[in-house]
C-alpha cells in the first residue's frame, strides 16, 4: 500500500489564460516563495498557445535554465534555422536577462509549447536541441541528459505501470500529464493537470488511457 505524502495538484480547469494578440498564455506553476539560490529549483512552468503565423516573446532572467518543449505544431526559436516540433526539445542556459522569440511557422494551425524554467548558475549563454524518441512506448525517456538531475517524458498504453526511484531522497517531484490520464502516486491527474509531491523516495504511476503522455522532474524542495 502506498504511503500518502504531501502534494499539491494544479488542475488545468482552474488555470487562468492571458489572451494576447499573438498567443494565449497560462501559468501552470509559479514558485511564489523567495527565490532560492539552489540550482535546479523549479521556478516557473508556462504553456503558450501561439496562434497561426504569429510569434511571441519569452523572458529569461540571468541564471536560468529553460526547456522549450513543443506539444503540438511547428516553431522556430530565436530565428534559428531549424524548425522544432513534437519529439524535439530546446534547452537554453541564460547568463543574463534576455528575450527569446518563439515563432509559429504554420499559417493554418496553432502551436502549443510548454516552457519550464529552473534556477541555475550559468556562466555564459548557450542552447542545444535534443531529440526525444517518443516512438518507444511504455518507457521513460530522458528529456535532457545535460541536466544534473533527472527529467523524463514517456508515452504509455492503458493500464501500463511505471516506477521511478528518486536519485536524491531529499528531492521532490513535479509531474504533468500532457495527454490522457494517470494515477500518479495514487492520485488521479488528467490531461494538462500538474502535480507537486514531497517527502517521497519512490514514485509509482499507472496510465489510465491509451496514448497517455506524462513528464516529470526530480527537483530540490527549496
Amino acid at each position: 500500500m502506498l504511503v500518502q505524502t504531501p502534494s499539491k495538484i494544479l488542475k488545468s480547469d482552474y488555470r487562468f489564460w492571458d489572451l494576447a494578440p499573438s498567443a494565449a498564455i497560462a501559468d501552470v506553476y509559479k514558485n511564489d516563495r523567495k527565490v532560492s539560490s539552489t540550482d535546479h529549483t523549479l521556478y516557473e512552468v508556462l504553456e503558450f498557445v501561439i496562434y497561426k503565423d504569429s510569434q511571441n516573446l519569452v523572458t529569461l532572467t540571468a541564471n536560468q535554465k529553460a526547456i522549450f518543449l513543443p506539444l503540438y505544431g511547428k516553431v522556430k526559436v530565436n530565428n534559428f534555422n531549424k524548425v522544432i516540433e513534437t519529439g524535439e526539445v530546446v534547452i537554453f542556459e541564460s547568463a543574463e536577462d534576455q528575450d527569446v522569440t518563439i515563432k509559429n511557422v504554420l499559417a493554418d494551425v496553432d502551436a502549443d509549447i510548454l516552457i519550464i524554467k529552473f534556477n541555475k548558475t550559468v556562466s555564459e549563454n548557450s542552447y542545444r536541441i535534443n531529440q526525444l524518441d517518443l516512438e518507444i512506448r511504455n518507457k521513460l525517456n530522458f528529456i535532457d541528459t545535460g541536466f544534473n538531475f533527472p527529467g523524463f517524458i514517456g508515452v504509455f498504453d492503458g493500464r501500463e505501470e511505471g516506477c521511478y526511484i528518486l536519485k536524491e531522497q531529499k528531492n521532490g517531484i513535479f509531474g504533468m500529464v500532457i495527454n490522457g490520464a494517470f494515477e500518479f502516486q495514487n492520485r488521479l491527474i488528467e490531461n494538462r493537470d500538474a502535480i507537486l509531491i514531497w517527502n517521497i523516495e519512490e514514485l509509482e504511476f499507472e496510465a489510465l488511457s491509451e496514448n497517455a503522455i506524462i513528464l516529470f522532474f526530480e527537483i530540490p524542495e527549496s
